[in-house]
């Protein structure tokens, strides 16, 4: 027979994985017998940054262990040669993950400027420049010509700063995964063992030898087990919660899941116990844990904007048209303040000849176009928004959801779909007796317990009903505590285990079930809260303190099972506590062959039920195991499975013939037997059913209120885990993710089963109302869930802890990682990390996120009323020709500064009780509808006309309202005067007398220069009216739609003081005869400020208003029917 490679390569993104199916043809060609190996693979495209092709992977899961030895040319016995190492590095280079080259820093910078509103300031810094160095005003000669635009570029270099750092910073998981790797290994080469060659320099076809504790240093296919069972833990690369038994025997499919590669070791994964030969088969990016890595590196490149980024995206375009518009009309609108001519006589048509143009009038409304652009831009946005978006993350913190990318607290708000994680989310991930089952006084009567308690707090739980007990319960609390290698310590305020979790869930239903007499149980439990470090495990220091371990007889996959043979000791913990051992009919029967040894059993239920002939009753009695008793038994336990529980059977044995006496000598008879493992189902027969326990990890039991608040709130809950179905849907039963009669056929899948479907298909189930749940699911299962629900529109938070989760945590708009139980790769790609591992912190963050969203609307609601009112002053000051009221470093000092204290205060506004109730916000809602864009029309336009009234009013009133304004001594004008000022030069006999401002006295060296110098007192008015309008209009912003009546101001009391703050540092530059002079204002008087709150105040009243309309007209709640009384 030959062998013949037909290979076919589908190319799209990363590397997933390889596909070798054998199969018996006759070639068309020789006639003769070939068997074929078909590869389909099932790649992404090669990354660029890839040092060399990866080969494809061999599946050595899939074939003897003979075969995967003849494929990669290698003995067992003397592993590769020198020469072999040689020619192998050249082809597959070193057994390390690889990284994209990061992005130059000049590109990271770059990338910073490619916004719309920041190309906007660059522009305005640009021109702003410009006209500072090369128009050369009197007026604004030296460094205050340059403050503009050099505070515009300053602004942007922070952005860009800030920016820079957090992409810098971006990828560590990539670094974490490689800290997972092992650091060494012990290789056969050249029949020599070297017992610490560095794990990179593993090469495929490399015999390794792995021991317990040992860290997988590569993909390892198991060609020799050296122990009875080897156990690895590799939970954190497919979501089981148990380790995982290993053997040499192949996979009956090449096409299978991690989970059923049952012959190989996975790179990154550790032993728990066991030691064994195997054969390296994959290094470096070809492992598993290297494709997990390509997956994070493609996940990144797919990362989508925020949905606050894009919608701040699409404002900044919006904001650049209107922008153009209005600078464009507002130049075109003043056209003939710069450009004049005559027309023909008899005629409308300019003469040429006659045109006239004037470069300074059109560079000073080239200046005001400027100003308004500056004026329109909200340039303290950014920051608030950030700003905002932190002290969101420090009040997520203290509900222990721990925010690692400031933007992810705005896209909680918007969620609509969890993706999470079972193993250690939705569950403890310590696995816990929930059931318990064993015969009564009589052998037709079959007991069955709840044992409550999810941790391995000893304390934290209970047999329920137990009255007390009795010898049956107490000979298999002695098997909990003597079938296990395990240990319970208290360490960091907890109560962990040491060792399998399966087993440390045993020693603590030993604890729960205690020990014999109530004053002893007592003793213990005392002892425990007094020193938990001292005494974590009491009861079963008590059972163990009866016997000597002299055996064990380990797991193996044939039989399924583990026992320990034991000689009775004298029970020095015994009379330290009281307690007085006692001796069964089982040891009775042991004693009167000659011998006390006992042999306890552990193992699956099915295999021990099998084996037992006998069954011990409450009293301590032995009775024969008759058909009735054994079908009770089946029933229970076939029910106890149905719950996907892990049920393990517990029995004794007392008659142990050349065992009886085993004393652990080598010399001893019976010490062949058990040397030789295949005797071991032997030795275990005519075995005595002590009971059964079901196992489980199960759910935190705070999960099923958070999941109630999700549907509360119109987020649907999908369960993805590695673990198996059964036991998937089980819990997801027990949480309410599916109710307890709800057919789920449609709504349970493994991923392999959904992966199979065609697109339309799995955008069909995804789409199925209610929660969703994927078992044995892979990260490139995880990974397509998370893409499709993406490009469905949701808006996806995913959770998880394990490397496996990595990938699609990465590519989720919310990754969460857990804090305690995930690793270093899964916190690195994820967006938030939870400090309690806790599902309910989901939810609680979820709340958190609506209600930070819901107060950045309130200040990005404040901020553009605010500015569209600076365009509405700027634009009427330019379209009534009167002069420019307020310059472009004023504009920057309120947009910046003034604003942004009380913006910042918005963020603290309380949030409304009923925010849970709410479905969630689309991810393309908007931030303004017809009814708020009119809404900031109106406001804008008083704004607009407040403070270009006030500005007029100086000019031409010298009382207003009965407020005398003529203390100073300005001279007061004709409104007609005052909008073609630009003729004054050709005004006959206007003289302008000087006035005072606070201690100074404003004069001019030209009469004409009354609108140019002379505007001081006049723009400080308009600017002042500006300010004192924003911080009435914050109070607005305190809620949409409630009167200032039913949402006080002191509701919120970090706006008063940020109110405070504002008008305080606007009184600096007032009064401050430096900054005064910096901002071209001056001070004003007791009078002067009652004109501003003459213009200020009615912004109230005008805002109560649309809030009355919006409140019973446009925003009007439909009221939800009432429910039905129970």
């Amino acid at each position: 027979m030959h062998d013949l490679v037909l290979i076919v390569v589908v190319c799209r993104s990363v590397t997933l994985g390889c596909v070798l199916q054998p199969s018996q043809k006759r070639s068309t060609f020789t006639g003769q017998s070939h068997r074929i190996w078909t590869i389909y693979r099932v790649t992404e495209w090669e990354p660029e940054w890839s040092s060399r092709a990866m080969a494809p992977v061999f599946p050595a899961w899939s074939v003897s262990a003979e075969e995967a030895l003849q494929h990669h040319g290698v003995q067992l016995a003397s592993g590769l040669s020198s020469s072999e190492v040689e020619a192998r590095r050249s082809k597959y280079g070193f057994n390390e993950l690889e990284k994209a080259p990061g992005t130059p820093l000049w590109k990271l910078i770059l990338e910073q400027f490619d916004d719309t509103l920041v190309k906007i300031l660059l522009l305005a810094a640009a021109v702003s420049f410009g006209l500072a160095l090369f128009e050369g005003e009197a007026e604004e000669s030296g460094v205050r010509a340059f403050i503009e635009p050099l505070v515009i570029v300053l602004i942007l270099v922070l952005n860009a700063a800030v920016g820079v750092w957090q992409e810098s910073n971006a990828e560590n998981a990539l670094e974490a995964l490689k800290e997972m790797t092992a650091d060494t290994a012990k290789v056969f080469r050249d029949g020599q063992l070297i017992s610490d060659l560095p794990a990179r320099e593993l090469l495929p076809g490399d015999v390794v030898e792995i021991h317990t504790g040992d860290k997988v240093p590569a993909d390892i296919r198991v060609v020799q087990l050296k122990t009875a069972v080897v156990r690895v833990e590799q939970a954190a690369l497919t979501g089981e919660s148990v380790a995982v038994a290993k053997s040499a025997a192949p996979a009956a499919l090449a096409e299978c899941e991690l989970q059923a590669k049952e012959c190989m070791l996975f790179a990154g994964t550790g032993i728990a116990s066991g030691a064994c030969l195997g054969l390296v088969n994959s290094i470096g990016m070809a492992t598993e844990i290297g494709q997990i890595q390509a997956q994070i590196q493609e996940a990144a490149e797919e990362e989508s904007d925020t949905p606050l980024k894009r919608k701040l995206d699409e404002f900044g375009e919006a904001l650049a048209k209107v922008i153009l518009y209005i600078c464009v009309a507002v130049w075109l609108i003043n056209y003939r303040h710069f450009l004049s001519w005559k027309s023909f006589p008899g005629s409308w048509i300019p003469d040429p000849s006659t045109l006239q143009f004037s470069v300074a009038k059109a560079t000073f409304y080239f200046k005001a176009t400027v100003a308004l652009a500056v004026a329109a831009i909200p340039e303290g946005l950014p920051a608030v928004i950030t700003t905002c978006l932190a002290l969101g993350t420090r009040k997520m913190a203290k509900r222990n959801a721990i925010v690692r990318r400031l933007p992810s607290v705005e896209t909680l708000g918007c969620t609509t779909v969890i993706c999470s994680d079972k193993t250690g989310t939705l569950t403890t991930n310590q696995m816990s007796a929930v059931r318990l089952v064993a015969f009564g006084r009589t052998a037709t009567s079959v007991e069955s317990w709840q044992v409550t308690g999810s941790t391995y707090d000893p304390d934290g739980g209970a047999v329920l009903g137990l009255a007390g007990l009795d010898r049956n319960l107490e000979a298999l609390a002695e098997a909990c505590a003597l079938c296990n290698d395990a240990r319970i310590e208290y360490k960091q305020e907890h109560f962990k285990s040491v060792g399998q979790p399966t087993e440390a869930a045993l020693l603590v239903l030993a604890e729960k079930l205690g020990v014999a007499g109530e004053a002893a149980q007592r003793a213990i439990v005392a002892a425990r809260q007094a020193d938990p470090e001292a005494h974590p495990a009491g009861a079963c220091e008590a059972h163990a303190s009866k016997y000597s371990k002299l055996a064990t007889l380990e797991f193996d996959r044939d039989r399924k099972s583990m026992s320990v043979i034991c000689s009775p000791a004298t029970g020095a913990f015994a009379a330290a506590v009281g307690a007085t051992p006692r001796r069964s009919s089982r040891l009775q029967a042991g004693a009167s062959n000659g011998g006390g040894n006992v042999l306890y059993v552990k193992g699956a239920a099915e295999c021990v039920l099998a084996r037992c002939n006998r069954a011990m009753l409450a009293d301590g009695s032995v009775v024969p195991l008759d058909n009735a008793a054994r079908k009770e038994l089946v029933r229970l336990q076939d029910e106890l499975a149905a719950g996907a529980l892990r049920l393990l059977a517990f029995a004794v044995k007392g008659e142990l013939a050349e065992l009886a006496d085993y004393n652990g000598s080598d010399a001893h008879r019976g010490h062949s037997r058990l040397a030789d493992p295949s005797q071991y189902s032997a030795i275990e027969s005519d075995l005595v059913f002590l009971g059964l326990a079901g196992l489980q990890d199960p759910p935190r039991p705070e999960v099923r209120s958070a999941i109630q608040d999700c549907h509360a709130a119109g987020i649907r809950v999908m369960v993805i885990t590695g673990d198996n179905k059964l036991t998937a849907e089980a819990i997801c039963r027990a949480i309410g993710v599916f109710s307890g009669s709800e057919e789920i056929d449609g709504n349970s899948m493994t991923g392999v089963a959904f992966a199979g479907l065609p697109d339309a298909d799995k955008r069909a189930v995804l789409s199925h109302p209610g929660g969703l749940c994927f078992s044995r699911a892979e990260p490139r299962h995880k990974q397509d869930i998370v893409r499709l629900l993406k490009e469905m529109g949701e808006v996806t938070a995913m959770t998880g802890d394990g490397v496996n989760d990595a990938p699609a945590l990465k590519l989720a708009d919310i990754g969460v990682a857990m804090g305690i139980t995930g690793t270093e790769v899964a916190k690195e790609a994820s967006d938030m990390v939870l400090a309690d591992d806790n599902f309910a912190t989901v939810v609680a963050a979820v709340e958190e996120g609506r209600a930070i969203y819901n107060n950045m609307k309130a200040f990005i609601r404040y901020m553009i009323s605010s500015n569209i009112g600076e365009v509405a002053s700027i634009f009427l000051a330019a379209a009534l020709g009167l002069p420019e009221g307020l310059i472009p470093v004023q504009l920057l000092w309120v947009n910046l500064v003034t604003d942004g204290p009380p913006a910042t205060a918005l963020g603290f506004n309380p949030a409304d009780p009923d925010i849970m109730t709410k479905p969630p916000r689309r991810a393309d809602d908007h931030f303004i509808t017809p009814w708020i864009f009119f809404r900031w029309m109106v406001v804008g336009c008083y704004v607009g006309f407040a403070t270009v009234g006030s500005f007029a009013t100086w000019y031409t009133s010298p009382s207003f309202l009965g407020i005398d304004l003529s203390a100073d001594g300005h001279t007061p004008i004709s409104l007609a005067q005052l909008r073609d000022w630009e003729s004054c030069p050709s005004w006959k006999g206007f003289q302008a007398s000087p006035y005072t401002a606070g201690n100074a006295t404003i004069s001019f060296e030209h009469p004409c220069d009354y609108f140019t110098t002379g505007k001081v007192k006049a723009s400080t008015l308009s600017l002042s009216v500006l300010v004192v309008i924003e911080m009435l209009n914050a109070m607005n912003a305190l809620s949409e739609d409630n009167s200032l009546l039913q949402m006080p101001v002191w509701r919120n009391p970090w706006l008063l003081v940020a109110m405070a703050v504002s008008l305080g540092l606007h009184a600096v530059i007032l009064y401050v005869p430096l900054l005064a002079d910096i901002f071209s204002i001056v001070p004003l008087s007791f009078n002067e400020w009652l004109l501003v709150l003459a213009y200020s105040a009615p912004v109230i009243l005008l805002d109560e208003v649309l809030k009355f309309v919006g409140r019973n007209w446009v925003n009007r709640p439909v009221l939800a029917p009432k429910a039905k009384e129970e």
